[in-house]
């Protein structure tokens, strides 16, 4: 047992080892819940409710002023009508609205503090903002709209001839759209006319609300000539041509974009995929006679085996290994149960070693992080290339752990959007004259031929080589397309896919990284919770 400490030493000892505790805390802390990034966002969040609110109030009052001016007197019917007085109110709604969303909703996952909770607090974190935006804008409502009638009474002729010239842009190149581009790809691909005229329809609404707006503007600037104009719709109208003409120059480029998708086809096939698992192994070392509290923090990262990180995520064991002092220097122990996962760790125990007085030392898992990657085959108008590995997120990772050998994106020729429900490779053309035509076997049943470059698609994933049938293809195109994923499902299992009959005689599945490390096994592992026994720091004063 130690002497007791004069009092002096104790207040030192004390201030050290909270000092270090709180180090300690901020270490443990990494990591292991929401990022500081978002976290500092969320505060801003909060501080701009406050914030809006007094803005809102500000704004009221500014409204107040502002009616109870002479100068008010040309706006007042105006604004009687169209109550602009009511913006506050709606204000104030709409940000009682944002406060709940984020009480109800952001507040709960910060409290959670949860790494998992990262992307949806990112995403109440955006739902908060617009709103508070929405607020915002409706307070300024009235300003905006009382500059606009001004404008328009003291420089009418201006505000027509630029509505006039935005006019005139909007219905010469919604024209041009339809008598080109959209013309052309009506004439060749007629299978896809109602695709086609759905996505031009805003355009054509555009022309159809346009003229509408172009006679209210002329209307007006003749009675503002003789002295009676509604500048109120007089504005609305042309405010609306000149959003218009803003939302062509955005969206008229990127429908033609998308009008030339159609003269292309391609297809993403998942090849292969895999996790890599990563662990973070505090050692915690002091000095056993001394009466101060001196750890020394050393971190090991390394790259491990699924079942390393099995065995030491699962453990609930304090710590990993231990260091003591004996007659011949230091002993190791290992906790039992883990001593092949620390050996396979490969440590060198005494790199970065803080002080030469340490003669002791804890060794715990501090926190794990796991890496997804998938591999890819392209295929474009029937040329095929392999990508390497890419990352992916955990969850995309998870939903594709049945699409090995799928095309988890396809786009066949004259088509507009791909599908990206996970199908057979090739499903997606199969039926369409450019890439094969049906045919019948020796049985008279229905087989899809393909044309020679298309050929890939029969062995590519399968063994011996795969031919869909009328009544798969029909099954597929009447049930699952555009809907859901479809697996060829049977009453023994899945023809496709990761668990597929079809896959598992597949010399590619065999040799694939998936396979070779467990599949499913290791992937259920990690991606569903493999890591639920991870502790949130070591032993901290150990030994004190």
């Amino acid at each position: 047992m130690r002497a007791p400490t004069p009092c002096g030493k104790t207040e030192q000892i004390f201030t050290s080892v909270v000092i270090v505790l709180l180090a300690l805390v901020f270490l443990t802390g990494c990591g292991q819940g929401l990022s500081d990034t978002t976290r500092t966002q969320a505060k801003a969040v909060k501080q701009d409710l406050k914030s809006t609110q007094d803005f809102i109030d500000a704004q009221k009052k500014k409204y107040e002023r502002m009616s109870a001016s002479p100068d008010f007197s040309s706006l007042a019917e105006y604004a009687s009508k169209e109550k602009w007085d009511t913006a506050f109110a709606n204000a104030d709604a709409t940000l009682a609205r944002a406060r709940d969303v984020y009480d109800k909703g952001l507040k709960v996952t910060l409290k959670q503090n949860k790494p998992e909770g990262e992307a949806q607090a990112l995403a109440q974190i955006k739902q908060v903002n617009s709103v508070i935006r929405e607020a915002k804008g409706q307070a300024k409502a009235p300003f905006e709209r009382a500059s606009r009638i001004k404008a328009a009474m003291t420089d009418a002729p201006a505000m027509e001839k630029s509505a006039l010239a935005a006019a005139e842009v909007i219905l010469s190149t919604v024209q041009s759209l339809e008598q080109g581009p959209v013309a052309k790809a009506r004439d060749k691909f007629p299978a896809s006319d109602a695709k086609i005229t759905a996505r031009f329809a805003p355009f054509s609404k555009m022309v159809d609300d346009t003229k509408i707006n172009t006679d209210i503007v002329k209307a007006q600037y003749q009675a503002y000539t003789q002295e009676h104009a509604d500048y109120a719709a007089f504005v609305t109208a042309a405010d609306a041509i000149e959003q218009a003409k803003k939302t062509l120059s955005k969206n008229g480029p990127k429908f033609e974009k998308d009008l030339d998708q159609l003269y292309r086809s391609y297809t993403k096939l998942l090849e292969d995929m895999k996790v890599d698992y990563y662990v973070s192994i505090y050692r915690e070392s002091w000095d056993e006679r001394s009466d101060y509290y001196n750890p020394g923090i050393f971190v090991y990262t390394a790259q491990v085996s699924p079942a390393v990180f099995q065995t030491l995520t699962e453990s609930d064991a304090e710590s990993i290994a231990d260091l003591t002092s004996g007659y011949n220097g230091m002993n190791l122990r290992i906790t039992r149960g883990l001593e092949s996962a620390f050996k396979n760790l490969n440590f060198d125990l005494t790199a970065g070693w803080p002080d030469s007085r340490h003669n002791a030392a804890t060794f715990y898992l501090q926190s794990t992080q796991l890496k997804y990657f998938h591999k890819y085959i392209i295929e474009e108008n029937g040329e095929t290339s392999e990508t390497d590995w890419e990352p992916v997120n955990a969850s995309f990772y998870e939903q594709n752990l049945d699409n090995l050998g799928m095309a988890i994106l396809s786009k066949p020729y004259g088509e507009f959007e791909p599908d990206s429900h996970a199908t057979p490779p090739g499903m997606a053309y199969v039926g369409n004259s450019r890439y094969g035509e049906w045919k019948k076997d020796t049985h008279g049943n229905s087989f899809w031929s393909w044309y020679g470059r298309y050929a890939f698609f029969s062995n590519l994933f399968f063994y011996p080589s795969h031919y869909y049938s009328y009544g798969s293809w029909n099954r597929w195109n009447t049930d699952y397309r555009y809907r859901k994923p479809y697996y060829g499902q049977t009453g023994t299992g899945y023809t496709f896919g990761s668990r597929g009959s079809r896959m598992k005689n597949s010399p590619r599945y065999q040799n694939s990284t998936f396979s070779k490390t467990g599949g499913f096994k290791t992937a259920s592992a990690s991606v569903r919770g493999g890591a639920s026994g991870l502790r949130g720091g070591g032993p901290k004063s150990k030994g004190k």
